[in-house]
């Protein structure tokens, strides 16, 4: 029974039949939402969305809301949000009837509308449980249509759970900043990928770009060392030295606090399992760690693994593709998701070399 329904008298199922045993007279026809204007994705796919944000299943990690909210509810930035993916999506030939690998999808909404679009199998990989497991929540109660089409799974882009040659498509759409070993996720890449298939990436830091360089490098101390609170359009959360100082406390919960504080500063870039090795050690009458965080270091989150925003120059990416048999294009991104004219003058700068005034960048690969 759905949440909030009542029972039916007598067992009667609900459907027409229940409803003309207690009243005779047809009801009218519920009216239908029509499709936001101009946004180019099925009103099934607006409608789950939607009510997964309205009628969020218990268990779903509520980041879920910040992070999807303002995208979904809001009809302009719907709109905005789907033709962006669309754009992506036209520089490899669409999904329809591909399989497809969404490296670090995060909840997994795009996901859900590449199958909307046609995709015949999703997978869906996310190191983030957190993520994962609200994905599965979310389709289990409000994507059903997708459960053998949509696979959320749990693991690292560098090593994908699929058979060598058996997809179509695989896409990093503003995740690649966060990978932690970006080379063996473009060897996994080459692997997975059919002759003829496709590799797309998205970001938004380009590193070719003085200015988003200097600007991330301040971001990437204040992850590191704070303080919290809004940089730019960017929320800084806790300090990864505070998460390293906890995941020291957490498995030496007898150091000292000015013993644990300094073997945090000592550990920057590693993760939880890397943390507990060189502690151990050390205690163990082994040499102190000495991995010091400095500027112009990108951050680890320790207890994750991720990278938080790494900086990329699109045409190294193309190169590096090139070198596993692809064909491949860096392009310069001005945006047009938004605005129809942005777009064409979009297409336009991408004819010139345009990255170092580009904040985002995209790459598009076919391989040989």
């Amino acid at each position: 029974m759905l949440m909030g329904s009542a029972p039916y008298a007598r067992g009667l199922p609900p459907g027409p039949a229940a409803r003309l045993a207690a009243n005779p007279t047809p009801p009218e026809p519920m009216p239908t939402t029509p499709n936001p204007a101009g946004v180019p994705a099925p009103a099934s796919f607006i409608a789950a969305a939607r009510a997964a944000l309205e009628r969020t299943p218990d268990g779903v990690d509520p980041w879920f809301h910040r992070y999807l909210g303002e995208h979904l509810l809001d009809d302009g930035m719907l709109r905005t949000w789907v033709r962006a993916k669309q754009q992506l999506m036209d520089l490899v030939g669409g999904v329809q009837g591909k399989v497809v690998v969404d490296g670090g999808s995060g909840f997994g909404m795009v996901s859900n509308l590449l199958a909307a679009w046609g995709a015949e199998r999703v997978w869906s990989v996310e190191v983030h449980e957190p993520m994962v497991r609200s994905h599965m929540l979310v389709n289990r109660e409000h994507f059903p249509d997708f459960a053998t089409r949509v696979i959320p799974v749990r693991g690292d882009v560098a090593h994908l759970p699929l058979r060598t040659g058996s997809a179509d498509l695989v896409m990093s759409i503003e995740a690649i900043s966060h990978y932690y070993d970006v080379d063996h996720f473009l060897d996994e890449c080459a692997r997975v990928l059919k002759p003829g298939g496709h590799v797309v990436i998205s970001d938004g830091n380009n590193g070719a770009n003085p200015a988003t360089r200097t600007h991330t490098e301040e971001l990437w101390e204040r992850f590191e060392h704070g303080p919290m609170g809004m940089f730019g359009d960017h929320e800084v959360p806790e300090p990864m030295v505070s998460r390293r100082e906890r995941v020291i406390r957490e498995r030496f919960p007898a150091l000292a606090p000015e013993v644990v504080s300094a073997l945090a500063e000592r550990t920057s870039g590693m993760d939880r399992a890397q943390i507990h090795e060189v502690v151990g050690a050390h205690l163990a009458g082994g040499p102190a760690p000495d991995s010091r965080y400095h500027r112009g270091q990108c951050p680890r989150e320790p207890e994750w693994g991720y990278y938080l925003e790494q900086l990329f120059d699109p045409r190294d990416l193309a190169a590096r593709l090139e070198k596993r048999g692809f064909e491949a294009r860096a392009l310069p991104h001005f945006g047009g998701a938004a605005n129809d004219l942005v777009n064409t003058v979009n297409s336009v700068l991408r004819a010139f070399p345009t990255f170092r005034w580009a904040r985002a960048y995209r790459v598009a690969a076919r391989k040989k």
